[in-house]
Order: structure tokens, then sequence, then C-alpha cells
């Protein structure tokens, strides 16, 4: 199953995590602290419910999901403004 990671909000920190069909999947957030700073919140039910939460890096977080999810995580970025 491929995921689309979309910004939340504009602080670069939290992102959301839906399939092709905006399906809910989760959410990805970074934190400060300073060991495995990013952390894979599954929805509840979603094929993501028990993945291993906590990654040192943005791309090991999403390599986990689409090792998880047999898929590609396609990273939206922000339009510039």
């Amino acid at each position: 199953m491929d995921v689309v990671v979309r910004p939340l909000g504009s602080s670069g920190t939290e992102w959301l995590l839906q399939d092709r069909f905006s399906y809910p999947l989760g959410r990805l957030r970074q934190t400060t602290v300073p060991v495995d700073p990013f952390t894979i919140l599954p929805e509840r039910g979603s094929p993501l419910d028990g993945i291993y939460v906590f990654h040192p890096t943005l791309d090991a977080a999403l390599t986990a999901i689409e090792k998880r999810l047999g898929g590609i995580c396609e990273l939206i970025d922000l339009p510039e403004p």
C-alpha cells in the first residue's frame, strides 16, 4: 500500500499519513528529544497499528512505513509562498 505524507501546519514537525484514497493511517511527529525524535502515531485499527514507533530520522520512519505496508511513501512538500 502506498502512503502519502503531507505536512500539517507550517512548523515542519508533523505530517499526516494517508493512503492514496485519503484513508487516514496516522501521523508522524518530530519531537525535541535527542534520541529517536521521529515518532509514528498510527491511527487505531489502521495497517500501521503495531508498527515500531520511534525512529532516529525522517527517512528511517518513512522506510519503516514502506516496509510495513509494502509500498512507497510519497512526501508532499508545502508549496512555496
